[in-house]
């Protein structure tokens, strides 16, 4: 899944967003594009588990369309 993530705006953002993501599924992986603000998650939880611990980390995820 793709996610825009507006308020991602620099490294330390994308290993908060990482480290959520990954205490939730440790065998999730991730691929972290800081300046055009997207992340793309490969788990097999559901988007709304991805985004409830992205948004429990301080940030406002979306799915891209």
């Amino acid at each position: 899944m793709e996610l825009e993530i507006p308020d991602m705006t620099c490294g330390g953002c994308a290993n908060a967003i990482t480290r959520a993501v990954t205490g939730l599924d440790p065998a999730a992986k991730l691929e972290v594009d800081v300046p055009v603000k997207i992340v793309t998650v490969t788990s097999t939880l559901s988007s709304a588990h991805i985004i409830e611990a992205i948004e429990a980390a301080g940030f406002h995820p979306s799915l891209k369309r």
